[in-house]
């Protein structure tokens, strides 16, 4: 099906990424969020939910597949919480937040995503700091639309 092909194709470009950069991928733990669901909004919300864990379940596949590593994180707060302060984020439209408290303006996938990061080295650094690795890539080698999908 066309979905299981754009699964493993996600999966296939996430796993050689981090098989390249020798790094650990970090992913939302999806189940809690099943579970919250608004009651107007549950089939939409299980539907999109079903595509992503099929993504997650493929992006874990070729990651074991090449002997790295998946880290499942709680995604609870990462997209309210600002990235650089800590504070409670508001919105400033339909896709950026911006902080109160320090000005900070920033996509709201992405706001996720570093608080993700920061989550997952909070609660697996060695030293409690988080940190980058040398191997990772730099902001404009990787970003959004930076890898394209072979068809």
């Amino acid at each position: 099906s066309i979905s299981w092909d754009y699964a493993h194709k996600v999966g296939d470009i996430v796993a050689e990424l981090a098989l390249r950069y020798r790094s650990i991928v970090v992913l939302e733990e999806l189940e809690g969020l099943r579970e919250n669901s608004n009651k107007g909004r549950r089939f939409n919300k299980k539907l999109t939910l079903w595509f992503y864990s099929r993504i997650q379940f493929c992006v874990e596949y070729e990651v074991k597949e090449r002997g790295l590593r998946a880290v499942k994180v709680s995604p609870k707060g990462t997209s309210s919480k600002c990235p650089r302060c800590g504070s409670k984020l508001a919105e400033d439209s339909y896709r950026t937040l911006r902080c109160i408290k320090c000005n900070f303006i920033g996509d709201r996938d992405v706001v996720a995503t570093v608080n993700l990061y920061k989550k997952f080295t909070s609660k697996y650094s060695r030293c409690g700091e988080p940190g980058v690795s040398p191997n990772a890539p730099k902001p404009d080698e990787v970003g959004c639309g930076g890898t394209k999908m072979r068809r």
